[in-house]
């Protein structure tokens, strides 16, 4: 999976999106926003290479805040990907409403899922396409990745596409829960190789899920010492994002230490 497709190659990038919208949402908007990003946070994506250059692919990430979809889309524009969002996105702002749907978002009613929203999510897995989902359901503040909510197996089960964990870690110091993006912290995104959708099949549902939600903790561990070290020890903030899965399901969790100790 090494290399990266052209920018210009618009159809082999997706072959169902018009050359126009590729090269308006998925080129001219992700590198606009990967300058400020760069910047003011140090972005990083590591081993954005993991993503296939070809066929379906289910992408699922850990959801901290509002600004994981952002820079989880980013690491997906050499394809396309299609995202997951809860449906009053569209109502909290109609400009925000209009940009998202620009990228052809699976709107989903939390309070009433329904199956309409995952049999569109399975199409476009059988058609090749890429989709990125929050499998949590709800954003995590506090602590390690949250059990995975069940829908996340019929994606897989009957996707037949790869799934490709990824996680974001440093965005709660960006647009901490009590409010207002800050400008200050470090932020960075991260993928692990695709696991076949057969593997996980053979666990059956309850091993597949909680085996994926440590993998996607893993990860979120390995950026946060990454970022640790990249900022002298700063960022992130120290709390209760310091305690892994891991750590949880051994009963040996330390109490987090306080920024500045």
């Amino acid at each position: 999976m090494n290399g990266y497709i052209p920018w210009y190659r618009f159809k082999k990038r997706n072959k169902r999106r018009s050359r126009l919208d590729m090269f308006i949402y998925w080129t001219l908007v992700p590198w606009g926003l990967m300058i400020p990003l760069k910047l003011i946070y140090r972005h990083r994506m590591i081993r954005r290479d993991h993503l296939p250059k070809t066929g379906g692919a289910l992408v699922v990430c850990n959801h901290q805040t509002m600004f994981d979809g952002m820079i989880g889309g980013i690491m997906l524009n050499e394809r396309g990907g299609r995202p997951f969002a809860r449906k009053t996105l569209k109502s909290d702002s109609r400009l925000l409403g209009w940009f998202i749907s620009k990228y052809e978002t699976i709107f989903v009613d939390l309070e009433d899922p329904g199956p309409s929203s995952l049999k569109e999510a399975v199409k476009e897995l059988r058609d090749e396409g890429i989709v990125m989902l929050f499998p949590e359901g709800t954003r995590c503040t506090k602590g390690p990745v949250q059990p995975l909510q069940p829908g996340v197996w019929l994606l897989i089960r009957r996707g037949g596409a790869p799934i490709v964990p990824m996680a974001v870690d440093g965005v709660l110091d960006v647009m901490p829960p009590e409010g207002g993006l800050k400008f200050k912290g470090r932020v960075a995104v991260m993928m692990a190789e695709p696991i076949p959708s057969e593997q996980l099949i053979e666990m059956g549902r309850d091993k597949a899920l909680a085996h994926l939600r440590l993998v996607m903790d893993d990860l979120r561990m390995e950026l946060r010492r990454d970022l640790r070290s990249r900022s002298n020890g700063r960022w992130p903030s120290k709390g209760t994002g310091d305690q892994s899965l891991r750590e949880l399901e051994e009963g040996s969790v330390s109490t987090p230490a306080s920024n500045g100790d």
